[in-house]
């Protein structure tokens, strides 16, 4: 009987142990990821320094390509260009003051009930330093709906990173695919300390556009799916002030790295003739008769004054050329002494002005295709050449000849440019 009742005891110990490894492996954490040793032998000589997007890595090099050093060897960074027209990239986050990158890896294989999109959410100094994981989406529970880890922002101050989670209805009568709900999530680089921001009003694909400390406020555009009659829309633009109330306009907007300054563009439908007048801050600008802000295609601001430059083109090149209406123009957006305004580049007519140098001394700018780059010729963002110049002789007003003779060519002239730009982000400090 004792030896029964010994027996019985231990198989209950057994069963006990059992079922506490199984509970135990329910909720076992993701597994740690071990950050990546600094660049060896690192950053060598002052720069400048291009950031750049290339198999799945990011790089480190100069505009000679003389040096230079990888930031990642994972593989696994999930950088993709920005949805539409436009030129940019989501995934991968330049600082404002150009001193750390932040950026987004998958891990593994993602399973029927986890997050899609990316998993985990990294900032790294730009020479390397420093690498530290921010998020990691598999430690959540398992989502109620489909949920997708979507793009990434950095605050004006440079002291938080905003990530949007994209929840999708499973039952397509509930939403359309293509209109999920969002929410903007936030992590402090100091302490890790994670916080919901706001959930979009409405449903929608939702694109960060800035996040100004100084102002309170979070730009965002939205939008479920490209009407028909609009080819061209961007949607609409929101501002959310984070303290309470929203403002919604059809329009795109672009906020300065400091987060003092607002350009928004009026998106008109094809129907309008007379778009309203771009604001700087709620002030109308001044703009010449030709000026058609429903082809911005990129703003770059200077970093040390509240100045931008836009190009205005349809993005198409090569044969279309002939029927690209407006033809490619290059405008630069200033305040004039207590007037903003915006001053037609003439000599620059094909120049598309991409991003600044932290310092504001060089300039990283394209040449829209002025001839066939293939067969079809009609490719979205056919570019000749990808280009660095130093700031000074780009505003020197001399002739665009003349600017590409004293530019470094930094793309490679032997592969096809196109809407990526051959994975070129923007400048490091």
């Amino acid at each position: 009987m004792q030896r029964t009742q010994r027996m019985r005891g231990e198989l209950l110990a057994i069963t006990a142990l059992l079922l506490l490894s199984l509970g135990c492996m329910g909720t076992r954490p993701a597994p740690p990821i071990v950050p990546e040793p600094a660049p060896s032998p690192g950053r060598m000589g002052p720069g400048p320094w291009l950031l750049r997007f290339e198999q799945s890595n990011l790089w480190v090099r100069t505009p000679s390509g003389d040096t230079g050093y990888a930031l990642t060897r994972t593989g696994r960074v999930a950088a993709t260009p920005l949805v539409g027209t436009e030129l940019g990239w989501n995934g991968v986050a330049i600082s404002p003051d150009g001193r750390q990158v932040a950026y987004v890896e998958k891990a593994g294989r993602p399973g029927t009930t986890s997050i899609g999109g990316w998993s985990l959410l990294w900032v790294v100094n730009a020479d390397g330093s420093g690498r530290r994981l921010l998020v990691d989406l598999r430690e959540r529970p398992p989502p109620k709906e489909d949920v997708r880890a979507g793009p990434i922002l950095w605050s004006s101050d440079g002291s938080r990173v905003a990530y949007v989670l994209e929840s999708f209805a499973k039952k397509s009568r509930e939403r359309p695919r293509g209109c999920p709900l969002a929410t903007v999530e936030a992590v402090e680089l100091a302490s890790g300390r994670r916080e919901t921001l706001f959930t979009s009003p409405k449903p929608g694909l939702l694109q960060p556009r800035g996040w100004s400390v100084e102002r309170g406020e979070f730009f965002f555009s939205r939008q479920c799916g490209t009407p028909p009659d609009q080819p061209w829309s961007t949607g609409s633009f929101v501002t959310l002030r984070l303290a309470g109330g929203v403002r919604e306009l059809h329009a795109r907007g672009s906020l300065s790295p400091d987060g003092q300054h607002l350009l928004l563009l009026p998106s008109q439908p094809r129907w309008e003739r007379q778009p309203p007048a771009p604001l700087w801050n709620g002030q109308e600008l001044e703009v010449p008769p030709d000026f058609h802000p429903l082809f911005a295609q990129r703003v770059a601001w200077m970093h040390g004054q509240p100045v931008a430059y836009l190009t205005i083109y349809r993005g198409y090149g090569g044969d279309c050329i002939a029927s690209m209406q407006p033809p490619p123009a290059l405008y630069r957006v200033a305040v004039e002494g207590n007037t903003p305004r915006v001053e037609h580049r003439t000599k620059y007519p094909w120049l598309v002005v991409l991003d600044f140098s932290p310092d504001d001394a060089y300039v990283l700018m394209a040449v829209v295709a002025r001839r066939p780059l293939d067969r079809d010729g009609c490719a979205m963002h056919a570019f000749e050449a990808l280009l660095v110049a130093e700031r000074s002789r780009f505003e020197a007003r001399t002739s665009l000849e003349e600017l590409l003779a004293a530019s470094v060519r930094v793309d490679e002239p032997s592969s096809s440019l196109g809407r990526p730009l051959q994975g070129f982000i923007g400048w490091l400090r």
